[in-house]
């Protein structure tokens, strides 16, 4: 099922008090985005494991959720991001609602944010304890303003460079989100929480920043200051993975990423991954996909999502 039609199935099928205003639109099976407004509308249980990256931005009202058991509420413009490893259940805005449903697809999400994820790994393990976050007004009204613009650009018509347009948009979001987040935290990080220097934070901070060119554990161990053998056996008792195979599924990340642009060939994605020459970068990526990358990348081209991904 396309984007579009998911987020419009799970939006028909809510419940609704009072008269309101649901106006969905999309671009390709990349991004959808629906305009919500109302007096109660009940979300009920997102399917998260399913459906594509989804996260809610509220403008105005109220909104009110149970996460992995917990019930939480929120008064004030707030941001949620429906992260996979939360058990997200009976959603509902009330109180005169007026706010934006997103669904992104995971690939077209990674590559539109791929410039603020190696400035942001100290702090994902703090964010999905708690995925969401609330704004002060300055910081609301330029995500409502930023929101309205997506939409205008997914409801109007076709041009060149949309796609582009909506990549950087939607990182100019993710930016918000977190100068709100660390500005929020900041005494966690000054307190000298553990958690945010250890082998493991400054491991996965390396990692995203790097991987595209330093494909060797020994490399990060020597950054870090440890053996190789320590820096995957600490990795492999909290995260339940070596080092090695840490940094292949953020490669293939990446790989998958890049090659999801239309504007990059395969040889230049071997070249910006680190990679000697295309036909080593052909057989990693074959080893790891069970695909070359050129079947990887028609696909997408013809589908909007690989139906390897």
């Amino acid at each position: 099922m396309k984007i579009e039609d998911e987020l419009r199935t799970w939006l028909r099928e809510a419940r609704a008090e009072g008269d309101g205003l649901v106006d969905v639109a999309a671009y390709d099976n990349n991004l959808a985005m629906a305009h919500i407004q109302g007096r109660t509308l009940r979300l009920g249980n997102p399917d998260v494991e399913k459906c594509p990256h989804l996260f809610l931005l509220v403008h105005r009202g109220e909104l009110h959720l149970t996460v992995n058991g917990d019930r939480i509420g929120f008064e004030e413009p707030a941001y949620v991001d429906f992260l996979r490893n939360s058990r997200w259940e009976d959603v509902v805005l009330t109180g005169g609602f007026d706010a934006h449903l997103v669904m992104a697809e995971q690939s077209f999400f990674m590559e539109s944010t791929w410039t603020i994820r190696d400035k942001i790994t100290d702090g994902m393990q703090h964010f999905a304890q708690a995925p969401f976050t609330t704004w002060d007004e300055a910081t609301a009204r330029r995500v409502r303003l930023l929101s309205e613009l997506i939409y205008d650009l997914l409801a109007g018509e076709r041009r060149p460079f949309l796609r582009e347009q909506l990549q950087a948009l939607a990182c100019a979001w993710q930016y918000e989100m977190w100068n709100t987040f660390y500005r929020q935290n900041q005494h966690r990080r000054t307190a000298g929480d553990a958690h945010w220097h250890d082998i493991t934070s400054h491991f996965f901070y390396l990692a995203q920043t790097h991987c595209r060119e330093q494909h060797e554990v020994s490399w990060y161990a020597r950054q870090i200051g440890v053996s190789p053998d320590t820096l995957s056996a600490t990795l492999k008792r909290t995260r339940g993975r070596t080092a090695g195979s840490i940094l292949t599924s953020l490669l293939v990340r990446e790989a998958k990423v890049c090659l999801r642009n239309p504007s990059l060939s395969v040889q230049q994605v071997a070249e910006m991954l680190g990679f000697s020459d295309q036909s080593a970068f052909g057989k990693f990526f074959k080893r790891e996909c069970g695909v070359s990358p050129a079947q990887y990348k028609k696909e997408a081209g013809e589908e909007g999502v690989p139906k390897y991904s």
